[in-house]
């Protein structure tokens, strides 16, 4: 096929699958901008909102900001790491990777041969230990000393501002998905005595600003808000505003130029009213869309192909609504009553004892299904979840 007539993939322009490049942002550069200013001016930011809303991507672009303003940049996702050995290793892996020097070593040192690694792993070590002590050893071989966890964990922290001030930078610390430290299973160890470490040893480097970010609003809260807690006042809270329709209004086209499509007035519409401003709902429907318009094939994007984008958009969810809804059911003999009223507006306590309702909307919270909105007041996030749990065959009439 000519050059000219090459199309770009639906899923390069409207990725959603995976945190997006700041590139591929739309409506969010005065998001990225504040964030990035304040972890460079030593202002650490606690980022909170439900999943799927753009916090990782705004997050990694404020980090990108931050990298090419010369700061040294880390980035762990507690969702990954199941351990705090494990987190302790990668906090440190990623640390020595902004030194080129140090990050040869590390990559040559894992890729030796299983006989060699050892060797090389403590060559490593001994250059790389001289000058920023011990805990370099965790990046080699986290298992080479018998470390308690939470020394382990210490020892990581403390290299980052070693790092930080050895080179006369700033190091901003992203840790994802930071509710997770507090997760029933405890995997750090106990919450409170990790969360007192991490600000006693951050707070003595202050070369390291850190930007938290979690799905789980209400936990991060209760991390960072009461006065008993650790991180009370320890970061400052930056609220994702909904994007404005003026944004999609102008990203959406510019996307779509990419691969020299346009969009009618009427249908760029339409596509906004149904993604109701929820970024990746909005991306996947513009990518449904635009597919659509490939199969025909046409460059041009009308209503009906918004409207075939959106129920191919259910399509494509239609497994991760069903495990979703399946969760649901484990979470009380309510719950699945309790997310269809949330999902269609209806009175929520109909026939139900209000400590039982109460309960179950807590769960349901809790799982980051439905989201407290206001006084009384709770709503699913994911317009495309709603729908689906709205077209369950039901209680109540369907809207």
């Amino acid at each position: 096929m000519p050059d000219s007539q090459r199309r770009v993939g639906s899923g390069e322009l409207f990725p959603t699958d995976e945190p997006v490049g700041g590139e591929a942002l739309i409506g969010r550069t005065d998001d990225v901008d504040a964030i990035a200013s304040s972890l460079l001016g030593a202002v650490n930011v606690v980022l909170a909102g439900p999943r799927r809303s753009g916090k990782t991507s705004v997050a990694r672009a404020a980090l990108e900001v931050c990298r090419r303003a010369d700061a040294y940049t880390v980035a762990v996702d507690l969702f990954k790491q199941p351990d705090a050995l494990r987190l302790a290793e990668s906090l440190t892996v990623a640390a020595l990777g902004n030194r080129p020097k140090a990050r040869q070593l590390l990559a040559r040192a894992r890729q030796a041969p299983a006989r060699a690694r050892q060797v090389a792993a403590m060559t490593a070590t001994v250059r790389l230990k001289q000058e920023l002590g011990d805990a370099v050893e965790l990046a080699f071989s986290p298992t080479v000393r018998d470390l308690p966890p939470e020394r382990a964990v210490r020892d990581a922290l403390e290299l980052l501002g070693r790092i930080a001030d050895a080179d006369g930078k700033r190091l901003i610390l992203f840790l994802d998905e930071f509710q997770e430290l507090a997760a029933p299973r405890k995997p750090y160890g106990d919450p409170d005595v990790v969360t007192r470490q991490l600000r006693a040893v951050l707070q003595d480097s202050p070369s390291v600003t850190v930007l938290f970010a979690g799905s789980l609003e209400h936990v991060m809260r209760d991390l960072f808000g009461p006065a008993e807690r650790a991180l009370s006042q320890f970061g400052s809270f930056y609220e994702l505003p909904p994007i404005a329709p003026e944004d999609w209004k102008a990203g959406i086209p510019a996307r779509l130029k990419l691969d020299r499509c346009t969009i009618d007035d009427d249908a760029l519409e339409q596509l906004i009213e149904r993604g109701e401003g929820h970024p990746r709902a909005t991306m996947l429907i513009a990518q449904q869309a635009h597919y659509v318009a490939t199969l025909e094939p046409t460059r041009r994007i009308d209503v009906a192909h918004v409207g075939a984008g959106v129920e191919r958009a259910l399509l494509a969810d239609r497994l991760k609504h069903e495990q979703t809804l399946a969760h649901v059911r484990t979470l009380g003999r309510h719950a699945q009553r309790i997310v269809e009223r949330v999902a269609l507006g209806t009175k929520l306590y109909q026939g139900l004892a209000p400590d039982v309702a109460n309960r179950t909307l807590r769960a349901l919270r809790d799982a980051g299904i439905i989201e407290h909105h206001s006084r009384g007041e709770w709503r699913i996030f994911d317009p495309l979840l709603r729908r689906y749990l709205q077209e369950l065959p039901g209680e109540a009439p369907r809207r």
